[in-house]
């Protein structure tokens, strides 16, 4: 029992940096014509409450992100600083968004100088996934703490430069700090007892979120990326809810709460309900106790196929998660497939390292620890309810945040 101890302990650990540390992250969408540069700046709403202090004088959320952005981001041609003629201005945006106008006046010149210092104060990981174009040529860059500035060559040029490994690590980074993914995914493989598991498990969740990430990218499907955000915390809890569940009474209790846990959104007063339609909480406590229903329908038995679906399932929901960071860049209908090919590849490199990883400790703990090799159902039942605590914390936050 002392590995597994250790192995709650390690799994609690993680989940608390987890839950403190999400993915801070923001985008932008740059021109530059004629001497004026103008860019929007998009961000969520919780990542513009860390920069609330208090006896802060602005009169909202929109007013100090708009301030922000005016003292953090900066502008040069050649060297010569660009002038704002105006301050930022907000623009209205989707619940749990916040979107700036920022308009400078430049000198004429051969490159372009953008420096960002978006949040960087009050959150070292954040990562600005930025896009700029002018004259035919743009650029994508991810700006962070260390690297704050991006250029971009002005002079006409007839080569067309997709920078498709650009994209590549952009998706690499994109998995690599999200860290309700990652969990997610720790939540599908913890269970998993051979490499046919696994495999499934991975190719549904790829085959999952590629279709609605390459849906929504290219303009096809139109999700609230707010609802988005509160159900990815939803798939985690249940795909660690799934682990709990050892026979067929105790998936029937499950299924039945969880319906009524879920539906018991709809008493909770409109002004102060997550911003989800009541058929949308409808179908999502239908949906949910139907797979913890038939998770235990088999006295724990889970099929390969039944790990595939489920994992393809809930990845659809991820994918439009991953799209939200290239819809914001807002980039050209003739660089969308280039783009998505190359940010797909990087988020599927991200997810296998991180597969990899995984099933090397659970090889590694039960090597060393016989007690884990005897008795695997304690400690994946010990990890499995640290993720189902993260997943409804995701959910439930993200809800309140809809109404910030």
């Amino acid at each position: 029992m002392k590995y597994a101890a250790l192995i709650w302990l390690a799994t609690l650990c993680w989940t608390a940096t987890a839950l403190a540390h999400e993915r801070s992250e923001s985008t932008s969408h740059w021109t530059f014509d004629n001497g004026e540069l103008h860019g929007i700046i998009t961000a969520r709403t919780r990542e513009v409450t860390r920069l609330t202090v208090p006896g802060d004088s602005y009169a909202s959320l929109a007013q100090i992100f708009s301030a922000h952005v005016q003292r953090s981001s900066a502008a040069s041609i050649d060297g010569a600083p660009c002038t704002l003629p105006r301050s930022p201005s907000s623009l209205e945006s989707e619940p749990g968004y916040l979107r700036v106008d920022v308009r400078m006046r430049c000198n004429t010149g051969d490159r372009l100088t953008l420096k960002l210092d978006l949040f960087f104060t009050v959150a070292p990981s954040h990562h600005h996934f930025l896009y700029v174009e002018s004259a035919g040529n743009s650029r994508e860059a991810i700006l962070t703490a260390s690297a704050p500035t991006t250029q971009l060559d002005l002079r006409p040029t007839t080569v067309n430069d997709t920078r498709f490994l650009q994209f590549v690590g952009m998706g690499i980074e994109h998995i690599a700090t999200g860290f309700d993914h990652l969990a997610f995914l720790l939540a599908l493989l913890i269970s998993a007892r051979a490499a046919r598991e696994v495999l499934a498990i991975v190719t549904g969740f790829t085959v999952g979120h590629s279709l609605t990430l390459s849906l929504a990218v290219l303009g096809i499907v139109q999700a609230n990326r707010g609802a988005v955000e509160c159900l990815i915390g939803l798939t985690i809890a249940l795909a660690a809810a799934r682990n709990l569940i050892r026979g067929e009474r105790e998936g029937r209790i499950a299924g039945l709460a969880t319906v009524a846990i879920m539906a018991s959104l709809l008493l909770i007063p409109a002004d102060l309900r997550p911003s989800l339609a009541a058929t949308l909480i409808i179908g999502i406590a239908v949906t949910a106790g139907s797979a913890v229903w038939l998770a235990g329908a088999r006295e724990g038995e889970f099929s390969i196929p039944s790990r595939a679906i489920l994992a393809m399932g809930f990845g659809w929901v991820h994918g439009l998660g991953f799209a939200s960071a290239l819809q914001d860049l807002h980039l050209p209908r003739s660089k969308l497939l280039p783009t998505l090919l190359g940010f797909n590849v990087g988020v599927e490199i991200g997810q296998l390292l991180a597969v990899f990883a995984v099933v090397a400790l659970i090889k590694i703990v039960v090597t060393i620890a016989p007690a884990a090799r005897q008795r695997p159902d304690v400690p994946a039942a010990v990890a499995s309810a640290a993720l189902l605590a993260a997943g409804l914390a995701w959910f439930l936050t993200r809800a309140v945040a809809q109404n910030e």
